[in-house]
């Protein structure tokens, strides 16, 4: 039982995370979104990443939080604060990785897509609907020019 607890405090230590990281080359604006969790047996959710606050050391305790739907709350944190007014070529894809066996499982949801920013002296105009996208439950998801 004490290996255990120790194995679970060692989990919920390493927390899961959620960030939003850019890439401005080749004229091209490009956003990574990662939000990952740690469960137990794949079934308990022990630490996840806190879209609330991307980018931060902070996490969500016995919550499930990794989600395609917190991906694209991320996606529109990431229009908003680089002032954006279309997204293209969203992409979405699931990875798994398990640790002694199947006891622990991190789970990490990728979201990338390309940020359209307005040219100098063209009128601000909100990036269309990113956040209508819903989350059909199916792992692995395209999503294309919103």
């Amino acid at each position: 039982m004490r290996r255990f607890l120790s194995a679970a405090f060692a989990a919920a230590v390493l927390c899961g995370c959620a960030s939003v990281r850019y890439s401005d080359e080749g004229g091209r604006t490009m956003v990574d979104i990662v939000n990952t969790g740690w469960y137990m047996l794949n079934l308990i959710p022990l630490a996840s990443g806190n879209p609330g606050a991307p980018n931060e050391c902070s996490c969500k305790l016995f919550r499930q939080t990794t989600t395609l739907q917190n991906n694209v709350r991320l996606l529109d944190y990431a229009v908003t604060e680089r002032d954006a007014v279309d997204v293209k070529s969203v992409r979405s894809y699931w990875t798994d990785e398990s640790f002694l066996f199947i006891l622990f499982q991190r789970h990490a949801c990728h979201t990338s897509a390309e940020l359209v920013l307005a040219e100098a002296g063209e009128p601000d105009a909100a990036a269309p609907g990113a956040a209508d996208v819903q989350d059909d439950g199916n792992p692995i998801c395209e999503l294309q020019n919103l």
